[in-house]
């Protein structure tokens, strides 16, 4: 899956990135040869720095890897690798499939980015007739309702899409709503975000002017800008959404063992993080539980609250069905006071009604903008 990928001009065939795209696809070297000399890693980054549009930012990485693991049934540690990096000033984010180790899911990764980019979208665009494929989508766009009318039409007129319609999801949160569509091009899977808007129709609408702007629809040529400015400073690009890559069935099987594992991990950092404050002997943490008396369901409502004497720090959680589940929501407010997002997690000066505080599982996740461009509106 790739999300945000950065397909070749396919309007004009004159751009940058059409021509570069162009040129690669017919190498000196065959890309099996090129990939055994210099490794896909290596090309991968040759080729992002190769974008005419932006210079790579100074003091940070060309290509920055992050990688998700799962548990096989037969017990076996399997990795995927991600890899994020700019390209003509916009974030792309390019997902692997599950190997059986890091360094091996980082060829991975970068080998279906190379296919992608270069070899796919080379065929791609010396296949078309870019003369009259413009002609055609300007006037199936000039006959839009909306812009999202303007996004399908795009798609049903656009060869790589192979004529399938969007996929729209969204997200409800307290500053909003957020939609992203989901995009085949050229039989891979591609994820376009947009920003929070106040309904989710405004939200759908924003998507599809990003994204017929990342493609450089007539009409929509200039409407946003890439804003590097914002990455630069950071440092790091925006993280995608949180299990952007998985099937359905991958995202729930991924929660489940992220909660699983969730304690140890809490557990792992204090006891690092606190490794010349803690005595010999001395427990990291300390628990305690509240029952909601009221509740007749099994297992009843339970608040945790975790102490941190070497910090002299308590953490309140919100209320969950079952001890366990208590404890793990309590310890997701230690990880966030040590990624340094503490709030006041103290108990309230007054009872609170189970099941008012915010369910951790329902807090709105904000989804990063693949582009953060701002509209020149």
């Amino acid at each position: 899956r790739i999300s945000s990928a950065p397909p070749p001009e396919p309007f004009r065939s004159s751009s940058p990135r059409a021509t570069m795209a162009a040129d690669s696809a017919q190498p000196e070297l065959s890309r099996e040869e090129s990939m055994q000399r210099k490794g896909p890693v290596a090309l991968l980054q040759e080729f992002v720095q190769s974008s005419r549009q932006f210079a790579a930012p100074q003091n940070q990485a060309i290509l920055q890897w992050a990688y998700d693991q799962r548990m096989t049934p037969s017990n076996a540690l399997e990795f995927r690798a991600s890899v994020a990096f700019l390209f003509d000033g916009v974030p792309h984010h390019v997902a692997g499939g599950w190997c059986s180790s890091k360094k091996v899911a980082q060829r991975d990764a970068a080998e279906r980015g190379l296919v992608f980019f270069i070899g796919r979208w080379g065929e791609q665009l010396l296949a078309e007739d870019q003369g009259s494929d413009l002609a055609q989508r300007r006037q199936a766009l000039q006959r839009r309702s909306s812009d999202v009318q303007a996004l399908e039409d795009f798609c049903s007129s656009y060869s790589a899409c192979g004529g399938v319609a969007p996929r729209w999801r969204s997200s409800e949160g307290p500053a909003g709503h957020v939609a992203q569509v989901e995009l085949a091009l050229l039989g891979v899977t591609h994820i376009f975000g947009g920003a929070q808007k106040p309904t989710a129709e405004a939200a759908r609408g924003d998507a599809a002017r990003r994204v017929l702007w990342y493609f450089q629809a007539p009409g929509y040529e200039h409407l946003f800008s890439p804003d590097v400015t914002a990455i630069v400073k950071g440092r790091r690009i925006p993280a995608p959404p949180a299990n952007w890559a998985c099937t359905q069935a991958e995202a729930e099987a991924h929660r489940n063992a992220d909660r699983k594992t969730a304690l140890m991990r809490v557990q792992n950092r204090l006891q690092q993080h606190l490794s010349k404050r803690l005595q010999a002997g001395q427990s990291v943490w300390e628990w305690s539980y509240e029952l909601d008396e009221t509740d007749t369901q099994w297992p009843p409502l339970c608040r945790a609250t975790v102490s941190v004497p070497a910090m002299k720090e308590s953490f309140l959680g919100p209320w969950a069905r079952g001890q366990r589940a208590a404890q793990i929501e309590a310890s997701y407010l230690v990880a966030d006071f040590l990624d340094g997002d503490s709030e006041d997690t103290s108990a309230p000066t007054s009872e609170e009604a189970p099941g008012s505080a915010a369910d951790s599982e329902e807090v709105f996740e904000r989804i990063t903008c693949w582009a953060d461009a701002g509209d020149d509106e």
